[in-house]
């Protein structure tokens, strides 16, 4: 398990910004959220988001407070936001993914992130 308050866990500026812009497609008028999480899916696993830890012990404790009241993403540290993206899609399928994470949750989780892009 990886130390969810230490900063060494978080990937680079480069990798936060990459997947914080997905937080646009929300204003897209053609916004599809089947082709988003497809896109985020892929864009995560090919920049190997949070690949090397293991925050699952983290997210069935707390990562599932944020799913049930995605509110709490307005003050939640860099760290809790990777480590809740990091998991959910390593370990969710497509399928999943859409069962468990609705548009409002990722809208928070992503907007969240998106205040930590540096430009």
């Amino acid at each position: 398990m990886s130390n969810i308050h230490a900063l060494n866990i978080l990937p680079s500026q480069e990798v936060i910004n990459s997947i914080a812009n997905y937080h646009a497609e929300f204003d897209n008028i053609s916004f599809d959220y089947t082709q988003l999480l497809i896109k985020l899916k892929n864009e995560i696993s090919k920049l190997n988001f949070m690949a090397k830890h293991d925050n699952a012990d983290w997210m069935q404790r707390r990562g599932s407070d944020y799913l049930t009241n995605p509110k709490l993403f307005a003050h939640a540290p860099l760290t809790y936001i990777c480590a809740f993206i990091g998991e959910l899609f390593k370990k969710y399928s497509l399928e999943e993914l859409q069962d468990t994470l609705t548009p409002q949750i990722l809208k928070s989780v992503l907007a969240r992130l998106n205040e930590f892009k540096l430009h």
